[in-house]
């Protein structure tokens, strides 16, 4: 079971969009996928079900001491196959206050006492350095960056690189699988400039897909889909899908499970 946390304190860097679009394009390629919402603002959780539709969440898996229920018993079944939820509540942020060291690792435990692993376990982390982010690196094996093309695209990215380092120590497995670009517009000078520093600063750990700015990615989630699901053909669906390959192939795993629907991209 491959764990990977979407992680970037900056907000508005596409890392909720990653998680969602990483998550089902790893099911439609055939790899059973959990995606687990862990900030509070629960926009994952939004992106496939209605409020109505939640009755336990991963506050009631990782919040309290009473009561609190096993992993297993909060998940649920998108429309994608292949692609189980466990939502996030607004007590998820109740985690910053968990300071003691069986608190800190009760994702961890709750992850690894699954009856059913899965191929994939994808975290989608708060925007915030916190302990919640703590947890999220200790039950992780691996990292990914997303990092805006705009100006100042490092601000924060050296702090979580800092809580990064830390959570090697009781975790050493924990590494950076890879840095991703994103709202990149080839047209926009400042985009190609973020690009030139942000390669510059990590190199081969760069991602060479680029999510373009699309905005077919930002209005997917309003109609309960993923980007494969609302624009095949678009620039979105291209770009994750091959990220989504990227990734596999630096986990030396099959890319060709099962054809991803949409190969010819609308201009």
């Amino acid at each position: 079971m491959k764990t990977i946390a979407i992680a970037n304190q900056k907000g508005g860097v596409g890392k909720t969009t990653t998680a969602v679009n990483l998550a089902a394009g790893l099911a439609i390629k055939g790899y059973r996928t959990l995606l687990i919402d862990l900030d509070s603002q629960r926009n994952s959780t939004q992106t496939y079900f209605e409020p109505e539709q939640i009755t336990s969440t991963l506050a009631d898996v990782l919040v309290g001491h009473d009561n609190r229920i096993p992993l297993s018993e909060a998940r649920y079944a998108t429309h994608i196959e292949n692609l189980d939820l466990v939502p996030a509540h607004i007590r998820i942020a109740m985690l910053d206050k968990m300071v003691t060291l069986e608190e800190q690792y009760r994702l961890k435990k709750a992850l690894d006492s699954l009856p059913d692993p899965y191929d994939f376990v994808i975290l989608d982390c708060p925007h915030t350095l916190g302990l919640t982010l703590t947890q999220a690196l200790l039950a992780s094996r691996y990292v990914i960056v997303p990092i805006a093309a705009e100006y100042y695209p490092l601000e924060g990215v050296v702090d979580l690189l800092d809580s990064i380092t830390a959570a090697k120590m009781p975790n050493p497995q924990l590494s950076v699988l890879g840095y991703l670009i994103t709202r990149f517009h080839q047209r926009k000078l400042v985009c190609a400039t973020a690009l030139d520093r942000v390669k510059e600063m990590f190199g081969d750990e760069l991602f060479e897909t680029v999510i373009r700015d699309n905005t077919a990615l930002q209005i997917a989630p309003a109609y309960r889909k993923s980007i494969y699901e609302h624009a095949a053909k678009s620039y979105g669906s291209e770009d994750y899908e091959n990220l989504t390959d990227e990734i596999l192939s630096r986990l030396s795993m099959s890319t060709h499970l099962r054809a991803v629907p949409g190969k010819e991209v609308a201009r």
